[in-house]
């Protein structure tokens, strides 16, 4: 627990603002990363241990018998596997309702900004959580990016000017000389979120697939860890982690 000059000590560019603080909790084993930095390095590593990405190819379906997936319709043809993971994020539910699997993963809309930087000492040094609207301003290199809200409206990803005013304020509120609001880029994605909270990790009744989705707020956060639990999972042998709650069959008694 921080008072009022313990958040300005841990973010200096707050002693500006610092009257309108009432006190921080400061959480020191938290840590802010950049994703898209994350994924290209670990699709390089990836490559080198022989994986193959087919990108800018449409996924168009699932060919399946009674009881295994049989190949994926693409764009470029059926492609063929021994195992298949569903890790579609909130487009899961899509791709396998015509296989009779009522996939609880449903869209929350969250909208970001990313600014600029042009004053770095008066842009957060980490990430600083505004709890008077649920907004996370971060600090990536020489940019600040401004998330939050969640906004059901199904696969929309329409970008509202009145989304972006919230964003625009919070960042003003606290950091008002970090960043060039005028060289912004607005930007909106979609959580997958289950009703409960935790993501589904695990198999379906189509004994070849198995799923790792509905994520929610922490896709990245959990990535590696889901990674490691399906591939436990799939190869035979027990996770570190009791991935029982995490199954599937925990909906079969509401989604049959």
């Amino acid at each position: 627990m921080l008072d009022r000059d313990g958040c300005v000590a841990a973010e200096p560019a707050l002693a500006g603002v610092k009257d309108k603080i009432a006190g921080g909790l400061r959480l020191p084993q938290d840590e802010t990363g950049d994703c898209h930095m994350f994924t290209q390095a670990l699709a390089l590593e990836a490559e080198k241990l022989g994986v193959r990405f087919a990108f800018n190819v449409g996924i168009e379906g699932l060919n399946a018998d009674a009881t295994r997936i049989t190949g994926v319709a693409t764009s470029t043809g059926v492609l063929q596997a021994d195992a298949y993971v569903l890790a579609l994020g909130s487009w899961s539910p899509r791709l396998v309702r015509p296989l009779g699997i009522s996939l609880p993963v449903y869209p929350v809309k969250g909208y970001s900004i990313t600014v600029p930087i042009t004053d770095a000492e008066a842009a957060p040094l980490s990430t600083v959580m505004d709890e008077s609207y649920k907004v996370a301003i971060t600090r990536l290199g020489n940019r600040i990016r401004v998330g939050g809200t969640a906004e059901i409206s199904g696969y929309s990803t329409k970008l509202y000017p009145a989304r972006r005013a919230t964003l625009d304020h919070s960042l003003t509120d606290l950091f008002p000389r970090g960043g060039d609001l005028a060289k912004a880029t607005f930007w909106s994605g979609l959580r997958p979120m289950t009703p409960d909270g935790p993501p589904i990790i695990g198999a379906t009744r189509y004994r070849n697939l198995h799923l790792n989705t509905g994520h929610g707020t922490l896709g990245w956060t959990m990535a590696c860890g889901s990674g490691r639990v399906l591939a436990d999972l799939m190869s035979g042998r027990k996770p570190e982690v009791d991935a029982t709650e995490l199954a599937f069959s925990r909906y079969d008694h509401r989604f049959g």
